[in-house]
């Protein structure tokens, strides 16, 4: 086989392998048109219109059609620049044109008679913030929005998507926390996530929406640039809701290189006392100072860096441009109000003794053997299997003496085993009686999945030429499991 073929059948199978990825993705970039025309109305064909991306001065260039109309679709959202030039008519330059997320926004343009070194016409106004192409009802949380206002760290880590609830259509019902919110009085995570255009359902747990930004991929403000929730007539193809669409942009670098670190903590004598809490007492009534206010401590740390990647062989050239930007987010936690009761297995069952496992009536439940496992030459398989008439049968562990129900014998090699023996090793002792909820914890520890817990987000921005870009995206989160914080 040539290389040139060979070439070929590889290109052919990365396209397939990319084909399942494009079909299954939602566009949430923005695109700006318009029609160009001179000062009778009359549209202008042929017209040269560029488009600069601000931050990070990406050139996007096309010209007007027969109708004088341009376009440009797949626009990260951002700050633009837009100059439109034609032969015999005055430059048209117009700047920060802000384009949200999944924006249409539409900028007409009326050129000037002149020449383009005599008369240029500069616009500072922004273009019009009404929606001409669809009926899509939404809003938007803008980066201004994200960057100024307040977002409380309160058990977990911060997520840009609880500003959600700050838009008309979105409710959170008595609790008022976003983890409850509704679209339009949708069921509760009735909505779809979309980040980056990946829609972020879960397959595994059926989770999408709410759940999936607020808690099992919190992207905080550092991370975001921009949130926007989709209330109705969205288009087909957010087809994974019952209700709204939650959408969220990850940050991308910018031309010039940029860091910081940061921290938002809670602590313990900095919280307000809770409203109506009293002092816990001890076994003699007296009150235990400082328990009204329990012990919380809470670190949320972070730290960025984002730029060009202008040194980078193979990533910065005439043709292409590569930006990258990179978060890295702690949350600690240590502290709570809670100290939960759990079972563990008592001592009596550590030793093979099961003859405390009784019902909520007193009666016996029994275990049995799994080794003595037959079938049930009585079964009727015409039937229904029931307890009456069951497919297979097992002997019921009966101890050493064989008249001691639910009681394995001590000489049973599989009291013995290796595996069973080093797990019990790490297990503490019951500190309550009974079988069931006997061991409570000795400390409160807080209520949430996400105590502990490190994230990573990475991307990169490629752009070939004046019509390609390429994102990719890598978010990364792992729990970690220390014992306090402070």
């Amino acid at each position: 086989m040539t290389a040139k073929v060979l070439r070929g059948w590889v290109c052919a199978a990365l396209l397939c392998a990319l084909l399942p990825a494009w079909s299954r993705a939602q566009n949430v970039n923005a695109t700006v048109s318009g029609v160009v025309t001179d000062p009778s109305g009359a549209t202008i064909p042929g017209a040269k219109v560029t488009l600069t991306a601000a931050a990070t001065g990406a050139i996007a260039q096309t010209v007007s059609d027969s109708s004088g109309f341009y376009s440009f679709p797949n626009l990260t959202p951002g700050v633009y620049n837009l100059k439109v030039s034609a032969t015999g008519f005055g430059d048209y330059v117009q700047n920060g044109i802000e384009l949200a997320l999944d924006a249409h926004a539409r900028q007409d343009v009326q050129l000037k008679m002149g020449a383009a070194s005599v008369t240029t016409v500069e616009v500072l106004a922004s273009s019009s913030p009404l929606n001409f192409e669809n009926a899509t009802q939404s809003g938007g949380i803008s980066p201004t929005t994200l960057k100024e206002l307040p977002l409380l760290v309160s058990g977990n880590p911060r997520s840009s998507i609880a500003f959600a609830i700050l838009e008309p259509g979105v409710t959170t019902g008595g609790q008022a926390n976003p983890f409850n919110a509704r679209v339009n009085g949708g069921i509760q995570s009735g909505d779809e996530a979309v980040l980056d255009g990946v829609s972020m359902q879960e397959g595994i747990m059926n989770q999408n929406g709410m759940v999936s930004l607020y808690q099992d991929f919190p992207m905080t403000p550092d991370m975001v640039s921009e949130v926007k929730v989709l209330t109705s007539n969205y288009s087909p193809q957010y087809g994974s809701t019952n209700s709204g669409v939650l959408e969220a942009v990850t940050k991308s670098g910018t031309d010039s290189l940029h860091a910081g670190v940061y921290e938002y903590h809670r602590n313990t004598w900095l919280n307000a006392r809770p409203f109506d809490a009293f002092n816990r007492t001890d076994a003699n009534g007296n009150e235990i100072p400082g328990t009204a206010r329990p012990k919380d401590i809470e670190h949320d740390i972070g730290a960025f860096v984002g730029g060009p990647a202008r040194h980078v062989p193979g990533l910065w050239s005439g043709k292409m441009r590569t930006y990258f930007y990179v978060n890295y987010e702690a949350f600690r936690i240590a502290g709570g109000v809670n100290r939960p009761t759990i079972t563990i297995p008592s001592l009596k069952e550590r030793s093979g003794d099961f003859s405390d496992w009784v019902d909520d009536k007193g009666n016996l439940i029994p275990i049995y053997d799994p080794v003595t496992t037959r079938p049930n030459p009585a079964f009727d398989s015409t039937k229904q299997a029931s307890a009456m008439n069951l497919p297979f049968l097992r002997d019921q562990f009966m101890g050493c003496d064989g008249k001691t129900p639910n009681v394995i014998c001590s000489t049973d090699p599989r009291l013995q085993s290796s595996l069973a023996q080093g797990w019990l090793k790490y297990l503490p002792q019951p500190n309550l009686p009974g079988a069931k909820n006997n061991y409570q914890l000795p400390s409160p520890v807080p209520d949430t999945i996400l105590a502990q817990t490190n994230y990573w987000l990475i991307t990169a921005d490629q752009y070939v030429g004046s019509k390609h870009h390429v994102k990719e995206t890598i978010w990364y989160h792992l729990g970690a499991a220390p014992t306090d914080c402070e």
